[in-house]
């Protein structure tokens, strides 16, 4: 798998540069991170590879940071946590040729689970097509989960909120336990229809999440079906039209 990003600092965290560089030139050619996202059981024992697509050298510089996900999807930096994680990497800095790649060598544990981190691959040497150079962040994000997976018992749809305007709906879900999960497809239904599914997330402990899900039928959908590894969610729910709520419902997003 492979995915091309760019991310930036704020004070808020780690923002998609897309948010920040969409009037900006862009650079002439790809720096990419294979793969984003991994998932291990209890610890951690493998590798990540960062592409240069372009015709320049890139000097790279790996940090670890920690991460925290809001109701809503948006991932936002954090410190990361050297008091419970043990990380080691084959290498903190290095260069990349043009048209080369590079593999990075990690190990990782955690005293206590679950647990999440990223690998931040701080890009410079990139240039756009005006020639402008740019530092691109590109997250090499790891969970290392419990040996229990979730159960069934420990999810709850706490809300359903159906937008007739928009054809979407809106499902709040809420982890009531201590294990990570990952939501691997949210649906809305009626009877035996189903409409496509949302998109994959985690679903942290003692967490709420918002997503949203297609909804293309006129008549109100009244089943929302959450599927896990482990198990499928699928239950009767009494959905509530989005223009009796409060303006402030967030719309749900996707995070790693």
């Amino acid at each position: 798998m492979r995915w091309t990003s760019c991310f930036t600092r704020s004070r808020r965290g780690l923002l998609p540069a897309s948010l920040l560089l969409a009037a900006a030139p862009r650079p002439a050619a790809a720096q990419t991170v294979s793969p984003p996202i991994a998932e291990y059981q209890e610890r951690a024992r493998s590798s990540f590879q960062l592409s240069n697509e372009s015709l320049f050298p890139l000097n790279v510089v790996l940090e670890l940071r920690g991460f925290t996900v809001t109701e809503q999807g948006e991932v936002q930096d954090a410190p990361f946590d050297s008091t419970r994680l043990r990380v080691k990497l084959s290498a903190m800095s290095f260069r990349i040729p043009p048209r080369g790649t590079y593999t990075v060598f990690y190990e990782a544990v955690a005293d206590s689970l679950p647990a999440w981190f990223n690998i931040l691959s701080a890009i410079s040497g990139a240039r756009t097509d005006a020639g402008l150079n740019v530092r691109i962040l590109l997250p090499h994000v790891v969970y290392l989960n419990q040996k229990l997976p979730l159960r069934k018992a420990e999810v709850a749809v706490r809300a359903f909120v159906v937008d007739t305007a928009r054809h979407k709906a809106r499902v709040r879900l809420e982890n009531t336990g201590p294990r990570l999960g990952r939501v691997l497809q949210v649906a809305a239904g009626r009877g035996r229809t189903l409409a496509p599914s949302g998109p994959a997330f985690p679903l942290f402990p003692g967490m709420v999440r918002w997503t949203e899900v297609d909804w293309p039928d006129d008549s109100l959908p009244d089943r929302v079906v959450v599927k896990f590894a482990k198990f499928t969610l699928d239950t009767l729910v009494r959905p509530e039209l989005a223009a009796t709520r409060a303006p402030d419902v967030p719309a749900g997003a996707s995070s790693p």
